[in-house]
């Protein structure tokens, strides 16, 4: 136990510091580009370490990568859909993935096979590439794969003949040039093709790809201006995009969206892949001046339900709320970075990582386990434990949540408080909501994001499908939410007029944390139009373990207008006379009684 409080205490003293950031001005690395391969997320010089990993504690996962690879390596590959309008529907980018697993498995096993297929594989993706950027289409909403392809070729750069190498790099560098994204005036953007902006996405589209196409290619003799240039703008773009990620940590942590399956889902991709490969690059590691990623791991404790579930807010599907499947993954690999120094944050880990009774199995950059030097106990040597929490309530601000729980067991009781925010990514206009989880979600977001299809613009975006107060203004025009309609569905038109939120703006005006009970004061005025409401104030009061009081001031600026009260539930109420109703799910119930007026 006292280890435990005592590395949670130390997670919170890290992600609160201010760490010096790379500096995007600063370009004397250059000078440090490796002239040899591989260099791409490993050398020549890792690579023993990469089979004693794959030998030993990642045994397991490297058995699993040889199942997957051993499913397609006798079969022809057979692309479908070539010229479909998105890549996203064809799925054909994912033999890019296969492609860097082939080439790792070679590096550790020796074993022709591998290679020959990597090099099938890197073939059949240059096809494909040159063929989509003749058509003006794109590759895929996400650029993991072609990052893939490129390290395939990097890893087996050595094992090719000098004119078969020549041949293969020079369509490779072309093909991934006019994909990647170099900022505007290069080419018009491709239909699906998404050159995420470094600070307001997950940099994970075609604009990350310049610096992974520049540090593979660089004094190769293709166009090494292009590769520096390359390299400085993926370099400053990257800084952008760390700089933004750490502003965004509090003094406890948090991630770059409330909504957990892209903040801990997708977005850390991009700061594993850059931390790995500018180390194998230039030699130079950049791990101390990233250390609020340590700040995710905090906020990955607060966000786990059991049976790992999460909360479900903002753009999630709402399908089963289940956390994204790579979460344990992603906990590893935060903790082999930034943990070789730090014992106690491998011993939280690996405590943290035993709640998780999931099966890995790859996910995207599905060869980074094979990269980690630290071995993190399993789930059959650590015990299961669950343990009372000393701290019932911790506010992540910039992603205006409040996470409350008895602790961390199947039996606890969670909750969730939406208010003042600074980071609005996937959000939707639910200031002021709560959600509540014992035995099931008692109190829950609704809705879910079909695209296409309206319901995602006219309710599961808005105030109304959340636990919030609605307050109807004739003739108010809401805003516009993402989403386009399905066929049929005729023009997306304006959102109906649900009396809900505008704004993603709220106050917080009280937070007390107490061994009885935790008081917190919310103003969500300003979310709502001004010409309709005086005062919309929620103080919400948990008294542990499971009772709850909502008070809501609510003042209009005219009488008449239509206020409502909302609860959403997972089945249909039961109702106790006209102040009292109750429902019962998922092993769970609970009941909702009006207090006021009397």
């Amino acid at each position: 136990m006292k280890r435990l409080l005592f590395s949670l205490l130390l997670l919170l003293q890290i992600s609160s510091v201010a760490f010096a950031q790379p500096d995007a001005n600063d370009y004397s690395w250059l000078s440090h580009i490796r002239t040899d391969h591989p260099r791409m997320f490993l050398t020549k010089e890792d690579i023993p370490q990469i089979k004693h990993t794959a030998s030993t504690f990642e045994q397991p996962y490297c058995a699993m990568l040889k199942r997957r690879i051993g499913r397609i390596i006798d079969k022809p590959v057979e692309l479908v859909d070539l010229l479909a309008l998105s890549g996203e529907k064809n799925k054909n980018d994912r033999y890019g993935d296969h492609a860097a697993e082939s080439a790792i498995l070679w590096l550790v096993t020796g074993e022709q096979k591998y290679l020959d297929f990597a090099k099938y594989l890197i073939n059949t993706m240059i096809d494909y590439y040159h063929l989509r950027i003749a058509n003006d289409l794109n590759i895929n909403w996400y650029a993991f794969s072609q990052i893939g392809t490129l390290c395939a070729y990097d890893w087996i750069y050595n094992d090719l003949p000098a004119e078969e190498r020549r041949v293969m790099g020079e369509r490779l560098y072309h093909a991934l040039y006019n994909i990647a994204w170099h900022g505007q005036g290069f080419r018009e953007r491709r239909y699906r093709e998404n050159p995420s902006n470094p600070k307001n996405t997950g940099f994970y589209g075609s604009s990350v790809l310049p610096w992974y196409v520049g540090l593979a290619f660089y004094g190769e003799g293709y166009d090494d201006k292009a590769c520096e240039r390359m390299l400085r703008k993926g370099y400053a773009d990257h800084c952008k995009m760390s700089s933004y990620r750490a502003e965004l940590l509090g003094k406890n942590g948090g991630c770059s969206s409330g909504t957990v399956g892209y903040g801990l889902g997708y977005y850390p991709y991009a700061e594993y892949d850059f931390i790995h490969t500018f180390r194998s690059g230039t030699g130079i590691d950049i791990t101390p001046k990233m250390k609020y990623m340590v700040g995710y791991l905090n906020y990955m404790d607060w966000c786990r339900l059991p049976e790992n579930r999460e909360f479900g807010v903002g753009d999630s599907h709402h399908t089963n709320n289940k956390l994204p499947y790579n979460i344990a993954t992603h906990i590893r690999e935060i903790a082999d970075l930034f943990g070789r120094n730090n014992p106690e944050l491998i011993n939280w880990v690996s405590e943290f990582i035993s709640l998780y009774k999931t099966k890995r199995y790859p996910s995207r950059m599905s060869f980074l386990p094979l990269l980690h030097r630290l071995q993190f106990e399993s789930d059959d040597v650590v015990e299961r434990r669950t343990t009372t929490a000393t701290q019932s309530a911790t506010y992540f601000e910039s992603l205006g949540q409040i996470i409350m729980r008895t602790g961390r067991g199947d039996n606890d009781t969670y909750a969730l408080f939406m208010t003042e925010r600074s980071n609005h990514k996937h959000q939707h206009y639910d200031l002021n909501n709560f959600i509540i989880y014992k035995n099931g979600y008692r109190a829950l977001d609704s809705g879910t994001r079909p695209q296409p299809g309206l319901h995602l613009p006219q309710y599961y975006g808005r105030t109304v499908a959340h636990n919030c107060i609605t307050v109807r203004m004739p003739d108010e025009e809401l805003p516009a939410y993402w989403g386009t309609p399905a066929p049929g569905e005729g023009k997306k038109g304006t959102p109906p007029n649900d009396g809900g939120q505008c704004r993603y703006e709220a106050k917080l005006l009280a937070l007390e944390d107490t061994a009885e009970y935790v008081y917190i004061a919310s103003d969500a005025t300003e979310a709502y139009h001004a010409d309709k409401v005086d005062k919309v104030v929620r103080e919400f009061v948990w008294i542990k373990p499971d009772v709850f009081v909502v008070y809501d001031r609510v003042v209009s600026d005219k009488a008449e207008y239509p206020k409502r009260w909302l609860y959403h539930i997972a089945s249909e109420p039961v109702a106790n006379g006209k102040m009292e109703f109750s429902e019962s799910s998922q092993g769970g119930k609970s009941i909702c009684r009006t207090l006021l007026p009397k």
